[in-house]
């Protein structure tokens, strides 16, 4: 139900970003995140909206599979490349603080709601790393999110971020170079 709801919202224009888990590989006895009939319809109605684009997250090794749906428009697109660049995927815990804090941020939820998750997982977010994860942010887009976004909005994007084309390929691994699981994952291929 939480991911029919986060595409609800992405719907509405309330999220500029979704990520939705295609394939769980990790532990298949949870069964296919997928199944979920209204979330199947949620999906289908997102891909077909007007504005809406996505891109492909893979995991490392392959062991998952994250669609990325996102407002066709900065500062979405450059943000869902990012995602896609590191294999950020929906049903997995971010392995840093680092990471924690910029994905929830790159999702659109309120820096106080991120800082309490990131505090309540045991490594707080520092003021220097939240600094750093401004500044990155700031780096990957100089637009600043506007929402609610509609298919209407002018600000749509004429061509897709660079990297999204290597993102589709699937990066160095969700947390990669940045203390996640990737750089594990690095080291076995």
């Amino acid at each position: 139900m939480f991911t029919a709801g986060e595409l609800a919202a992405f719907l509405q224009g309330q999220r500029g970003i979704v990520l939705v888990q295609l394939f769980n590989g990790w532990d298949p006895s949870k069964g296919q995140p997928l199944y979920n009939p209204l979330a199947l319809l949620m999906m289908e109605q997102a891909l077909s909206a007007a504005g809406v684009a996505h891109v492909s997250s893979v995991a490392p090794g392959g062991v998952g599979l994250t669609g990325i749906l996102y407002a066709d428009r900065e500062p979405f697109a450059s943000w869902a490349a990012h995602l896609a660049s590191f294999g950020c995927q929906a049903n997995t815990v971010a392995g840093s603080a680092y990471y924690k804090l910029l994905i929830g941020l790159l999702l659109g939820y309120q820096l106080e709601n991120v800082l309490g998750y990131v505090a309540a997982s045991g490594e707080p977010a520092t003021a220097q790393l939240q600094q750093q994860v401004a500044q990155d942010i700031r780096r990957l887009s100089k637009v600043k999110p506007q929402l609610p976004w509609s298919a209407a909005d002018t600000n749509i994007r004429k061509a897709k971020p660079a990297a999204a084309a290597a993102a589709s390929k699937g990066g160095a691994g969700f947390g990669g170079g940045k203390g996640g699981f990737g750089k594990k994952a690095a080291a076995k291929r």
